[in-house]
């Protein structure tokens, strides 16, 4: 899952109201339909979902219609509309091997997609290429993208995150090495040299990255401890500052020594919010398979248990897959991953709540959220919410066909919703590759392939944070900003007024609003004129210099802008 939970989430959280918010029109209520996002002949396969100030969403995915694996893009407004042409819109038609390594995408502060993937257009090897694209469907980096990347190594998966500056960087494996790169808005490099390369005696492989503080980002990868493909495998994390200096050891930080790690098992890293990150993964390490989470701190110590904190410390269920997010609110870490027996024959979904120290808080052998059965799981998501988590999955309903399902967690390790788990997409069908990705409305939406109609189509479902599918009513006020008494205009009798509610209590305000919407806070957000999410005193002097002088306009809570 994409760490879903980033600095991003603010800025969606922030706008969430601009839009009409009574009804989103496109977003289906019934798990029987899904939205179609592409069902053009052939194999449309790897979908990625990035969501968008608006609410909205991009989606992209490989088409092979064409006969070649063409990259597509797709966006997707606040109300689930289609935004672009039926199908989505055609990034790149250059040719494309006949098998497909991943790729990724996210959503720059401009709202522009950016996607970074290989092709074979300069020969027959591997290459890394990115595209920015603006809401409108331009090719800011050009029609043929911005070239990452041209040599004769093999370049498999790259990745990209966004800094907290508004710059990308990207990280990808050649042979044996793993790269960074960094660049701004305008593809323009920001490092010298532009690209930074990691090495070691025996070769790295399989970077995944994350923001830091100042402009900086986090990189985890694995690192072999032998010439030999059986040779352990270890985790390590590195850290850069805005010019692409090494802020840790030149080795990095050590994250997992133990060993029990293959190539194609899965890890993360998601930031800590606070200048380091959270790396998590599962292992062998002892001839059982056990998930793991550790923490590296902006100075760079893996301040958790060494070689990281097991998440379930029973014996009686095997732990894989690990989706992490993390609560910057409470300073918790939530996790999810499959278990199963011992014989793999049965499934099911266990989690584990860890405080910022590291500390186990849903007991010793976490809390199963569905049950051990024969019906396989996979695809695990976690995607943040204030009061918890929303957990997307996917379980067999035969041997063939997949159902999509979400459950809500809170932070005690409760399921939430009346019914639960909530059937996301009850069609019977084959689904592969899923991702997801939660919005500013606190919606979470899930992307996946889909073979109900042929040899694969790209379906999109979101689920509420109540557990209702499709249109979500949200609580919202209708005010003008300075507007203390209700008169419908901001003025000095405002200010009046205000003043003496703060000073007696009394008269109460026109208008108390709940804002954040959901948060079960109200107050006078009508007099929140200089944009704290607060009403105070600095409010009264502030309207008194905005009405005196005429500049400048109050501005609203962010949280809670005017219908």
């Amino acid at each position: 899952m994409k760490d879903y939970k980033d600095s991003r989430i603010l800025l969606v959280a922030a706008l969430c109201l601009l839009a009409a918010i009574n009804a989103f029109a496109q977003w289906p209520d019934e798990p029987t339909q899904n939205l179609s996002i592409s069902n053009q002949p052939g194999e449309q396969v790897i979908a990625k979902i990035a969501t968008t100030s608006d609410g909205g969403c991009y989606v992209s995915f490989y088409n092979g219609a064409s006969g070649n694996y063409d990259m597509y893009l797709q966006r997707l407004d606040g109300e689930g509309n289609i935004q672009w042409q039926e199908n989505g819109i055609l990034i790149s038609s250059h040719p494309q091997e006949t098998w497909l390594t991943d790729y990724d995408m996210t959503v720059d502060n401009e709202d522009h997609a950016i996607v970074v993937f290989n092709d074979i257009r300069a020969g027959g090897d591997w290459d890394i290429y990115a595209y920015r694209v603006s809401p409108d469907g331009d090719f800011t980096w050009g029609p043929d993208g911005l070239t990452v990347s041209d040599n004769a190594g093999f370049e498999p998966d790259p990745k990209v995150c966004v800094t907290t500056d508004g710059n990308v960087v990207f990280a990808w494996q050649e042979d044996n090495v793993v790269h960074l790169r960094k660049v701004d808005m305008a593809g323009n490099d920001l490092w010298d040299p532009a690209t930074i390369t990691l090495t070691s005696t025996y070769g790295l492989a399989a970077p995944y990255i994350t923001r830091a503080d100042n402009d900086g980002v986090i990189v985890q990868v694995y690192l072999s401890s032998g010439p030999n493909y059986w040779n352990p495998k270890y985790i390590y994390a590195h850290k850069f500052d805005v010019s692409g200096n090494a802020l840790w050891d030149s080795e990095g930080v050590a994250v997992n020594t133990a060993g029990g790690i293959a190539l194609w098992m899965d890890s993360g890293i998601a930031s800590d919010e606070a200048g380091g990150a959270f790396c998590y993964w599962y292992d062998t390490r002892n001839m059982i398979h056990h998930a793991y989470v550790q923490h590296v701190t902006s100075a760079g110590i893996a301040e958790w248990t060494a070689n990281g904190v097991q998440l379930s410390l029973s014996g009686a269920e095997l732990q894989m897959n690990p989706s992490l997010t993390y609560n910057s609110l409470t300073s918790e870490v939530l996790a999810f991953y499959l278990i199963t027996n011992s014989g793999q024959t049965a499934w099911g979904v266990q989690g584990q709540k860890l405080n910022i120290n590291g500390e186990l808080q849903w007991g010793n052998n976490g809390v199963t959220f569905v049950p051990l059965s024969g019906q396989a799981v996979m695809g695990i998501n976690a995607a943040y919410q204030d009061d918890g988590a929303i957990v997307v999955y996917q379980q067999s309903a035969d041997a063939v066909n997949n159902l999509v399902y979400a459950i809500k967690v809170d932070l005690d390790g409760n399921q939430v919703w009346d019914t639960s788990p909530v059937v996301m997409s009850s069609v019977m069908s084959e689904k592969l590759h899923m991702d997801v990705d939660q919005n500013g409305f606190g919606q979470v939406l899930a992307v996946w392939g889909d073979k109900r109609s042929d040899d694969g189509d790209i379906y999109l479902q979101n689920v509420n944070p109540d557990g209702s599918l499709g249109g979500y009513g949200m609580p919202g006020c209708q005010y003008v900003v300075g507007d203390f008494n209700g008169s419908g205009a901001f003025n000095v009798a405002d200010i009046i007024d205000a003043f003496s509610f703060l000073r007696t209590g009394l008269p109460l305000p026109a208008l108390l609003c709940e804002c954040p919407p959901g948060s079960g806070n109200e107050w006078a957000v009508a007099m929140d004129v200089n944009n704290s999410c607060g009403f105070n005193i600095a409010d009264i002097v502030s309207g008194f210099s905005r009405l005196k002088t005429g500049s400048p306009e109050p501005v609203p809570c962010e949280l809670c802008p005017p219908m």
